[in-house]
């Protein structure tokens, strides 16, 4: 589903991360990016870090095992924490990311209400890319998916990646 959302945007420099080729440890909460603007841990990350700072959209995919996203994903998100610089007031913290970048959420489940159940995945996920000062999101879960089908062969998928498409054109 992911590659076909992104299809169209030939002209688009398109970055994929396969998280399972990448080593990217979990955070340590050393606190060390609240002092400098950097992760102290020296992994996949760092490339990661430098392309969310480019680009102008990020999509993450994730299929949701026992209720959650992948730990590789949500390894990857927690990290992003170094990307939040300290603040003053009533605000904790404030994003080291450009303004106006836009973020896809995209999660496939088993089960067949799991937009539905799985709420509470759309809504930390609305709010991990709100710290990150990224307002314009979207959050999509398609459930009833199984390697034993096409998903694409779904309704439900193909309005999904239509919706994405649209959302990162504009």
């Amino acid at each position: 589903m992911l590659r076909k959302a992104t299809e169209d945007h030939k002209d688009t420099d398109l970055v994929y991360y396969d998280l399972v080729d990448l080593r990217i440890k979990d955070c340590i909460a050393c606190m060390h990016c609240k002092k400098h603007d950097e992760c102290s841990i020296k992994d996949d990350m760092t490339q990661i870090y430098r392309d969310l700072r480019k680009c102008d959209s990020m999509v993450f995919a994730s299929p949701i095992y026992m209720g959650a996203e992948t730990a590789l994903l949500k390894a990857m998100v927690d990290r992003m924490y170094a990307l939040l610089a300290p603040a003053q007031g009533p605000k904790r913290y404030e994003p080291r990311l450009a303004p106006g970048k836009k973020a896809v959420a995209l999660f496939t489940a088993g089960n067949p209400q799991a937009n539905e159940v799985l709420t509470y995945m759309k809504d930390r996920y609305y709010m991990a890319m709100a710290l990150q000062g990224i307002s314009k999101v979207q959050v999509h879960i398609v459930g009833g998916t199984s390697p034993a089908i096409d998903i694409m062969e779904r309704a439900e998928s193909q309005r999904v990646v239509a919706e994405i498409k649209k959302f990162i054109e504009h």
